[in-house]
Order: C-alpha cells, then structure tokens, then sequence
C-alpha cells in the first residue's frame, strides 16, 4: 500500500472511530422529463437523487420548489442548477394590470401595463395608459399590483 492510501484508511477509521461517517454526496433535484422555460415545477417533474459527477449550484433536494418557475431549458435526467429556478412569475411584461392604490378607507383601482415583470412581493414599473405616466408597484398575484407608496 502507498502512503496515501495508507493516509486515507486511516483517516476513515478515525472518523467511524469519532461517531462520524465519511462524507457523501447529498441528493439534489434531478428533472425527470425536459423543462422549459416558463415551466411550473409540480412534483413529478423532479426527483431527488445523488449526484453521478460534481455539479456546480446542484440545487439540493431539501430544498422545495414546487410551485416555482424554471429560468432555462433542463434536460430530463440533469441536475437542476440555482440559476434554473426562481419564484413564479405573477406579472409579465408588457401585460395588463390591476393596479390597486390604498389610501385609508379608500381604495383605487385602475388597469395599467406592466413595464417590467416580476414575481409576488417584487417592485415593478407600470405605464398609467391615461396619463403616459410609469409608476412604482408591489406584485401582489397574478396580474394585480399595489402602490404602496404616495407618489
């Protein structure tokens, strides 16, 4: 035996020895048929299995993400990356919007077109079609915003 195999028998005898296994690879999220951008995650989409080979940001599988939205196309069998998956867009770009405005007991609505699009609790520009102006509001579902703020 070589030095180093020596050094590695040792090192695991000492870690069983301590109460300690030796490390292993965690699960992470594997898709299980092809993904596409703009795709929900719904649990048979995914399953959580070891990894083969080092995978950079391997989303780990105690990690859920049902419900939420995938970024980039994932091939079936692969690994899900961090940057594949993000909250679920509420609002898209360029689509109308209900623009709520609280004011007290008040309570504007008004319809607008979302200049951006983002995901529940996000801030996004919204064009006011009547008055050419783009205002601040809070994503709060699908195609519902609020301003939470006077402008």
């Amino acid at each position: 035996m070589r030095v180093s195999d020596l050094a590695a028998v040792a090192a695991i005898a000492i870690a069983t020895f301590a109460g300690v296994s030796p490390a292993r690879s965690e699960d992470v999220w594997h898709a299980t048929r092809m993904l596409l951008p703009g795709d929900v995650i719904r649990q048979e989409d995914v399953a959580a299995r070891p990894l083969a080979h080092p995978w950079p940001d391997a989303v780990e599988a105690e990690r859920n993400i049902i419900g939420q939205q995938i970024k980039r196309r994932v091939q079936a069998d692969r690994p899900l990356a961090e940057q594949d998956v993000g909250p679920r867009i509420a609002v898209m770009a360029s689509a109308p919007v209900t623009v709520l405005w609280p004011s007290g007991s008040l309570r504007m609505e008004m319809e607008g077109r979302a200049v951006e699009g983002g995901a529940i609790g996000n801030e996004v520009r919204v064009l006011n079609p009547g008055s050419g102006r783009t205002i601040r509001a809070t994503v709060t579902g699908d195609g519902m915003v609020e301003v939470r703020s006077t402008q």
